[in-house]
Formats: structure tokens, C-alpha cells, sequence
């Protein structure tokens, strides 16, 4: 029954994706035009999107909708493939039917938590139904159920994966099952012998920069992403396989003992999907300045995604102490050096008036802001401007300053 949901599938992660877009193109046009406090001048106010925590808050999840964006894409050409009779076995409707069942949830949750977020990053205005994020929010809210429940969803990629991971032992003899399970064994006792955590403070010599340059590294995040996903599957099926021999009832007991570790892992391997779908996506890409902003993006992406579950990584020996207080450092450090591109990564979406009808996304706020510095300039320049208390006081210490160093000049 769930099969026969997946052009609805496909529909709606493109529909969630899009809604992701729509939401960081109006927050993020905003959030560059929109100024409050005064922290470096006396004179200008900051725009929102030079704060770090605005920075935080929007452009992580701008890079999970780039990722998300180009999975999207290849889900779209699978889906091609299949219905225009090209690629149409029964493996390839199989792989269509598990890889929108893995993007669909991701898709659709990633729309509803970056819709809220730039919902309160705009403040006030985010809350008017003229700038649309309440409205967006409340048509998406159905589709984290619509054509299949999420969490039914990703169960249902579990099950494939156990199903691939068995697959590949299926009529192989006994001493290939017996070296696998001593190269598991010893896999098992390199990370949590604490070995390659040695290994990795050892590479990096207690040096930040090394710690980072490792973490930027493509292979490095294809490890980390792929490892927590294929060790998971392996604990799993190990613990799964016992239920063979036992009656339904102990069967059904012990599958539910382990749902929700099965429902983890199988968000862990569509995060792993889109990661995947945007590196390659960047292979694709000629123009070496795009390519470099995209690729950091990409970095965002993967590092927010291990920095998320760095507990896993940490308790099963696959990151050092180092590089794991490294992490935020140089997530904050890829922040400062997308910031500059924020807008130009929004326009790239490709979305115009007629499309956004968000008036926070209009041009307005820059027209207002434009005019009050330049009514607050004109005042100045007439010496009728009020001058701000903190302004006020700044000045009487520094002469104070002035006339006490004068004093001890004179004195001298």
C-alpha cells in the first residue's frame, strides 16, 4: 500500500524543498537589509545577518536546503527513469520507492523548522500573514503525514537496509562469514580502544588548523557520514538476527526493543544520501568561484550533520577530543566566509516577485532603511540631530581624558 504513494512522495519533497527556498529567500533578504543596534558605530546600526547567532540560525539550514535541493534532482531523474519505461525493473522501482521514502521525511521536517526559524528571525514581521511564513507553515504541516507518515517511512527504509545488509552474506560459506565477524571485531576495538582517537591527536599535533583542514576534507566527511551509517546497520542486524529461531511473539518483542535504534539509522543514511547527492552536484559546477562558496556550503552541511550527533562520534571513537572542540570553531569560522554570499546563494533559487509575494522580500525594507539614514544625515549635517546619551557621555569621558592628560603635561 505505501508503494503506490511514491509519485505523491516525489511531489512533495520538491513542494517541501521549494517552501525551504521561498522561506530563507525572504529571511535572508531581510535579514541583510533590516538593521538593529548600534554595536561597532556610533553612526550605523548592524544589519541582522552580520550576528553570529543570525548567522547560525539561518545559513545551516540554508546549506541543508541546497543539499536537500540537489537530491531532489536525482530523485527526480530516478523517478524518470522508472515511469518512462528506461530503467523500469523491479529493483529500480524498489530503489525509487526507498529513496523517496528516505528524502520525503527529511524534506518535509527540514521545510517546518526552517519556515519557524526565519518565522522568528524576522521578528514582528515574520508573524504577518503579508510575508507568508505562518501561511507556508500551515499548508506543510499536513505533509510531514500526507502519502505516508515520516517515522512509517523511515522504518520502511530501515527494513531495506537490513534487507540489503543481508543480501550480501546471502550464499557466501562459512569462512567468509567468520572473517567478516573478526574484521568486525577488530573494527570495534580500534574505535573503542580509543586507537584512532590516538591516531587523529597524533595527525593533528595539537593544532586547531590541522584539526580543521582534516574536517573540511571530502573523504574524511564521507567516512564519518558513511561509518556512523553502515555500523549502525551491522549492530543492528547482529542483534536482529537472533529473532530467526524465536516465536512471533519474541520476534515482534525484540524488533520493537530496537525500533527506534532502526528509525535513527535510517535518518542517518538519508542525511548521508543528500550529502552525497550535493558533493556530487559540485563535480557538475564549471565555475571555479561558484564552486568554491558551494563547496563550503557543502562543508556546512556535513560538519552541522556530525555536530549534531558528535555524541555518537565521540562515545564510538570515531572523532578525537581535539578535533570534536574544533568543530564549532570552524563552523563558525565557514559561517563568516559564506556570510558575504548569503543573498547571492537566495537569488540563485531563481524566485521572483511573483513567486516569493512576501513583502519583507520586496525591496521595502532597504527603501526604508535608505531614508532614515538619510533623513538622520541631513539632521546631522543641520546640527538639530539629538545627540544619543551614550554618545553624550562617550564624548565627556575622552575630553575629561584629554584635560587630565593635558594637566600632567603641564605640570611636566
Amino acid at each position: 500500500m505505501l508503494g503506490t504513494l511514491v509519485q505523491g512522495r516525489v511531489s512533495l519533497d520538491g513542494a517541501a524543498v521549494a517552501a525551504s527556498k521561498l522561506a530563507l529567500t525572504a529571511a535572508i533578504t531581510y535579514s541583510t537589509q533590516r538593521r538593529q543596534f548600534n554595536a561597532s558605530s556610533e553612526l550605523r546600526e548592524e544589519v541582522l545577518m552580520d550576528y553570529q547567532r543570525h548567522q547560525r540560525r539561518l545559513l545551516p539550514r540554508l546549506a541543508a536546503t541546497y543539499a536537500a535541493s540537489f537530491a531532489h534532482e536525482e530523485l527526480l531523474e530516478k523517478f524518470d527513469d522508472v515511469f518512462s519505461g528506461r530503467n523500469d525493473t523491479d529493483e529500480d522501482r524498489q530503489d525509487l520507492e526507498t529513496l523517496a521514502a528516505a528524502l520525503k521525511p527529511l524534506s518535509t521536517w527540514l521545510a517546518l523548522d526552517t519556515l519557524q526559524e526565519c518565522r522568528e528571525a524576522t521578528g514582528g514581521q515574520g508573524f504577518l500573514i503579508e510575508n507568508r511564513f505562518a501561511s507556508l507553515r500551515a499548508d506543510l504541516d499536513v505533509y510531514v503525514t500526507f502519502e505516508g507518515d515520516n517515522t512509517v517511512l523511515l522504518q520502511l527504509v530501515a527494513k531495506r537496509l537490513l534487507t540489503d545488509y543481508a543480501k550480501e552474506f546471502k550464499g557466501v560459506d562459512f569462512g567468509v562469514l567468520a572473517r567478516y565477524a573478526v574484521s568486525q571485531a577488530a573494527g570495534k576495538t580500534l574505535h573503542r580502544s580509543g586507537l584512532r582517537r590516538v591516531a587523529q591527536t597524533v595527525a593533528d599535533s595539537g593544532s586547531g588548523k590541522k584539526s580543521a583542514k582534516a574536517l573540511r576534507d571530502e573523504d574524511t566527511q564521507r567516512e564519518l557520514l558513511s561509518d556512523r551509517v553502515q555500523s549502525r546497520v551491522a549492530d543492528v542486524a547482529a542483534v536482529l538476527r537472533g529473532a530467526k529461531g524465536m516465536s512471533q511473539e519474541k520476534s515482534a518483542a525484540l524488533f520493537n526493543e530496537h525500533q527506534n535504534e532502526l528509525i535513527e539509522v535510517a535518518h542517518a543514511h538519508a542525511e548521508l544520501l543528500q550529502w552525497e547527492a550535493f558533493t556530487r552536484g559540485l563535480k557538475k559546477i564549471e565555475d571555479p568561484g561558484t564552486r568554491e562558496v558551494l563547496t563550503r556550503l557543502r562543508d556546512l552541511f556535513g560538519l552541522c550533520l556530525i555536530e549534531k550527533d558528535l555524541a555518537w562520534f565521540l562515545m564510538n571513537g570515531r572523532l578525537s577530543s581535539q578535533r570534536a572542540r574544533t568543530l564549532d570553531r570552524y563552523i563558525n569560522r565557514l559561517l563568516t566566509r559564506i556570510r558575504p554570499h548569503a543573498l547571492d546563494l537566495v537569488e540563485s533559487f531563481g524566485y521572483g516577485p511573483e513567486h516569493l509575494r512576501s513583502a519583507i522580500a520586496s525591496g521595502a525594507e532597504q527603501e526604508r532603511q535608505d531614508e532614515a539614514a538619510e533623513y538622520t544625515r541631513r539632521r546631522r549635517a543641520s546640527g538639530d540631530a539629538p545627540i544619543d546619551e551614550k554618545t553624550l557621555l562617550a564624548r565627556e569621558a575622552r575630553q575629561k581624558k584629554a584635560q587630565k592628560a593635558a594637566k600632567s603635561r603641564t605640570k611636566g
